[in-house]
């Protein structure tokens, strides 16, 4: 995968030399790779994707994890290690962030609050448990797998005001390990995606499902007239009627269609220009609109 880049906003010239010069080192079938949806591989191996700089700004900052796992300096412990197993005719591999001698891997991330909500996103899951079975295809055993949280937007302020808000900017999110069984079959499944897409066209390619779109459905507010928070948020038009009907709220209320969306495609996917599952929804998107 190589991208070109762009400065559209006329970022600062290092910047974009910082982000040209990325020390990624994984090639080939890469644990990161397994997590990442089959279409967006094969349209970015395809194609030449051009790429703002003023979107890679957050990867960029995530890269900062590996400066913070390099001075720990902590012994008896594998840190940024790459290690590799075969499975079929394939080589696997997977960097390690961070594998502590009572036997916890765990993975450094730079991200949202929202994941305490959340919980830790699919593509970490499948990411840690295939970084966890190579560990124990190299002779390291694993008992544990988590995720280390650092919130890039935690507020000390609100800390100290809301009750309900993180009181710290780091937190540990517990990943369910997976049996080595069920991890070697996922791997082979994988595999097997991989190579059948190798051989279609693009619009023919598997498409992404809404896990992998990341999408937020469409919701039915009961809002009080003049009012911008709603009464109730729901998930169909008839639950919202049926709300107002049984609370007796009559003609004060009305509902407001909340469209859902797709939030990976929106916003962060670099080949939906080139996406035919991308054409269709955005097409689809415009006359759901037309018709409010």
């Amino acid at each position: 995968m190589a991208y070109k880049y762009a400065n559209r906003l006329h970022l600062p010239a290092p910047l974009l030399q910082a982000i040209v010069n990325d020390p990624y080192s994984g090639s080939g079938y890469t644990a990161s790779m397994f997590a990442r949806p089959v279409q967006i591989i094969e349209l970015e191996k395809r194609h030449e994707i051009t790429v703002d700089i003023s979107d890679m700004i957050y990867p960029l900052i995530g890269n900062n994890t590996h400066y913070i796992l390099e001075r720990m300096g902590i012994k008896n412990a594998l840190q940024e290690e790459r290690l590799f197993a075969k499975v079929g005719k394939e080589r696997i591999s997977g960097k390690i962030d961070h594998y502590t001698h009572d036997h916890v891997l765990q993975d450094w991330k730079i991200t949202t609050r929202w994941v305490l909500i959340d919980g830790a996103k699919y593509e970490w899951v499948v990411q840690l448990n295939i970084d966890a079975f190579l560990l124990v295809r190299n002779n390291f055993p694993v008992r544990k797998i988590e995720v280390v949280a650092m919130f890039r937007d935690w507020s000390k302020t609100q800390a100290a005001k809301n009750p309900l808000y993180p009181k710290s900017q780091v937190a540990i999110l517990p990943v369910e390990l997976w049996p080595m069984e069920r991890t070697r079959n996922y791997i082979e499944d994988r595999l097997t995606v991989f190579y059948a897409a190798q051989e279609l066209s693009d619009r023919d390619l598997p498409v992404c499902t809404p896990e992998e779109r990341w999408e937020k459905p469409t919701t039915y507010a009961v809002k009080k007239k003049g009012n911008k928070k709603a009464a109730r948020v729901l998930a169909s038009m008839g639950e919202a009627e049926e709300y107002i009907k049984d609370k007796e709220l009559g003609d004060n209320y009305l509902i407001e269609k909340r469209l859902g969306e797709s939030t990976r495609c929106e916003y962060y996917c670099n080949v939906k220009n080139i996406c035919h599952q991308y054409r269709r929804y955005s097409n689809s998107k415009k006359l759901n609109k037309g018709e409010e």
